[in-house]
């Protein structure tokens, strides 16, 4: 029995938007769970302070994150590139000057400074390592943390000043 016109554009019209819906859904799942590359060396202090990933809940750009107290608690800031001083950032601007980062408002601890102020950490990064420094320019002590894993910090509990990136 041949099949009428009606069914046969109803059929490629259906093939067509099958299409198009499965190369949506393919674009955004390869989009998705994108994280950035926390190696390049940022220039300017307030990328991280006026960005609104530091506090984010999640964040694909921002995927480390210092925490306040001991077994990732009370207040946190997300952090995503090397900084080598987290006491004295300058942000520039009118509103410009050296100030130290801070943790979001998120708990004990919001609005303390997270240098030397540090507990615990945690990488989200998957294919990047973070190492804790003791002193400011990466120097001194260290506290090595490997992708998707956290600790409480040891060598650099409440002496943290700078962080690094590497791939691992």
């Amino acid at each position: 029995m041949p099949i009428s016109n009606t069914k046969r554009r109803n059929r490629i019209r259906a093939a067509a938007f099958a299409g198009i819906l499965a190369a949506a859904t393919l674009s955004t799942v390869g989009n998705a769970g994108a994280e950035g590359n926390p190696t390049g060396r940022d220039e300017y202090d307030y990328s991280t302070y006026l960005n609104p990933e530091r506090c984010a809940d999640q964040s694909e750009e921002f995927r480390f994150r210092f925490y306040f107290n001991s077994n990732y608690g009370g207040a946190w800031t997300n952090i995503g590139h090397p900084m080598h001083d987290l006491t004295v950032m300058h942000i520039g601007g009118s509103g410009g000057g050296d100030v130290p980062l801070t943790y979001c408002d998120k708990g004990k601890g919001a609005g303390k400074v997270v240098g030397n102020n540090s507990a615990s950490a945690y990488n989200w990064y998957r294919g990047y390592c973070a190492t804790v420094f003791y002193n400011s320019w990466y120097r001194g002590a260290t506290d090595r943390i490997y992708p998707n894993n956290g600790m409480n910090l040891s060598a650099t509990y409440n002496n943290n000043k700078s962080i690094d990136f590497d791939a691992c």
